[in-house]
């Protein structure tokens, strides 16, 4: 577990939200397993069973777990788990119930940078960009519209590890007269501001 993606996680929390303790691994795997099974419908045929079989997730990676703001009593965990042919990382909400946890959402939303945010490190990528452009009219018309850029949007957004906190975002911008929307990479730095990531993590 990455100390950094637990405490930059914990620092968006009022500090009234941290309850005592967390639900463990296997609690938490447990738990998913439960939500599976509870929903999984007969199967109709051995094409069935072998689908079911390739989607049940597998392969768990655990991440930082942290209290709920919304919901009394909650943790959301970061979870990656092998489902089909890929990993995908999800944070999860667990609920106490008796001596175990209930799964009680799938698809908790990650925290994202702000817009401000968000439009200061796209500014930063354009900065990138113009330094390698040679031609000083064109640099001039992207520092002009630079200038204007507004983000209108941050969605789709999708974690991308259990041991680093990075998350990619799809981000609409635009300068007043055009916009467009592109994959941006952003992690937290050592002191939990966020930051894009290096150009070779946009894979």
């Amino acid at each position: 577990m990455n100390h950094l993606l637990a405490s930059s996680l914990l620092s968006l929390l009022p500090l009234s939200a941290v309850a005592a303790t967390p639900p463990t691994h296997a609690q938490i795997e447990a738990s998913i397993l439960a939500m599976i099974d509870a929903e999984k419908k007969p199967a109709a045929s051995t094409q069935d069973l072998v689908l079911h079989a390739m989607f049940t997730p597998r392969g768990f990676e655990h991440g930082p777990c942290f209290a709920s703001a919304d919901v009394s009593g909650a943790y959301e965990c970061l979870v990656g788990m092998e489902i089909g042919i890929r990993t995908r990382y999800r944070m999860l909400r667990l609920v106490p119930q008796g001596m175990g946890w209930v799964l009680e959402k799938a698809d908790v939303p990650a925290p994202v940078p702000p817009r401000e945010r968000a439009r200061a490190l796209l500014s930063e990528r354009l900065d990138e960009r113009m330094a390698s452009i040679a031609d000083a009219t064109a640099r001039g018309e992207m520092r002009a519209s630079q200038k204007r850029l507004q983000v209108r949007a941050i969605q789709d957004c999708e974690l991308r590890s259990t041991d680093a906190a990075e998350i990619t975002c799809e981000v609409t911008a635009g300068d007043g007269t055009e916009r467009g929307t592109e994959p941006q990479t952003y992690v937290f730095d050592a002191q939990g501001q966020w930051q894009n990531a290096p150009l070779n993590a946009d894979r």
